[in-house]
């Protein structure tokens, strides 16, 4: 029986979670983003969200699982799949008894340069994050679209006489970002809550040659670009930065929608988008669909095309084994 709880997402049996929202003593854990790691007795994950989940919680014991490798749990067959999210980022797949449950957690579908490219595995049952599973959030630009976005911003930037600021999440967005405008040959002055996860990166082949952890003290003439986490936009330390002009890296920028003030948005995500969502739902097979994590009305949408779909909640018991 898989249930949903306050915890998170239970297969009963086996004590076994998906992405645990509170300790517990085994948990699947999908990627490294700090909601996503809690203080678990066991964590099953692969080895750069393993590596992520001891730099960000108190990790006691880990089992690590390479992409498309068997890992077998009492009667459960598990294997992992790249979700495209950030690096190391996974969907989980379970196998009992000749049925099959597909848990996504946060994926992407388009391309990404410091993430595995996604696979889509054949399943019964689908668990699926929607977090953009609304009609107003779909045709996210393709990469190099969004890149050439960015250089205008930078360019137009540094015409004006302005120091152009990115800003991007701490961890995947920010190393995106630090590959893409390395690649493109920037000096990228990297904001401290960034640069320290640039390691684990290189660690699995990632490497950012043109940044450089960047401090207050380090003068940005130095650099063309400084990179920079918006949830740290509002203290007096960024507001102390001089002649800046900022552009915010963000799925949610592509209805004008900001969190954080800036100058400029641009609609990187590092989700699935509404199309992106339907696509990804018709490549799995799934007979059956529950979505978490997103818009509530967006298994109205899937029904109407012909799907049997609902929002998993906690008044939901599958029967799985």
């Amino acid at each position: 029986m898989i249930v949903l709880e306050e915890r998170g997402i239970k297969i009963k049996q086996h004590n076994f979670w998906l992405d645990a929202r509170r300790k517990v003593d085994f948990s699947f854990v999908s990627h490294g983003h700090a909601d996503h790691l809690k203080n678990h007795k066991t964590i099953l994950a692969t080895p750069p969200t393993v590596r992520f989940h001891a730099m960000r919680a108190k990790q006691q014991k880990a089992v690590e699982l390479e992409y498309s490798t068997a890992y077998f749990y009492h009667d459960l067959e598990i294997k992992l799949y790249p979700a495209g999210h950030i690096l190391g980022s996974a969907m989980i797949h379970i196998t009992c008894n000749d049925l099959s449950l597909l848990y996504t957690g946060d994926f992407k579908i388009k391309t990404s340069l410091t993430a595995e490219k996604i696979q889509i595995p054949k399943t019964d049952i689908l668990i699926i994050e929607s977090t953009f599973g609304h009609p107003d959030y779909r045709y996210f630009p393709a990469l190099d679209t969004l890149v050439s976005a960015l250089e205008d911003f930078i360019q137009d930037t540094i015409t004006r006489k302005k120091v152009p600021v990115v800003l991007a999440y701490s961890l995947g967005k920010g190393q995106e970002a630090m590959k893409i405008l390395s690649d493109k040959g920037y000096r990228v002055a990297v904001h401290p809550a960034i640069w320290r996860f640039a390691g684990i990166y290189e660690e699995f082949g990632i490497t950012f040659p043109q940044c450089e952890r960047w401090s207050q003290d380090t003068a940005l003439s130095n650099f063309d670009v400084l990179l920079y986490p918006p949830h740290l936009s509002r203290k007096p330390e960024y507001y102390r930065i001089p002649n800046k002009r900022s552009v915010l890296l963000s799925g949610w920028a592509k209805q004008g929608n900001s969190f954080f003030q800036c100058d400029h948005q641009i609609p990187l995500s590092d989700h699935a988008d509404f199309d992106d969502l339907i696509s990804f739902i018709k490549r799995s097979g799934a007979q059956k669909i529950f979505t978490t994590h997103g818009f509530e009305q967006f298994p109205a949408y899937l029904r109407e095309m012909g799907f049997d779909a609902q929002l998993l909640t906690d008044t939901i018991q599958l029967s799985f084994l």
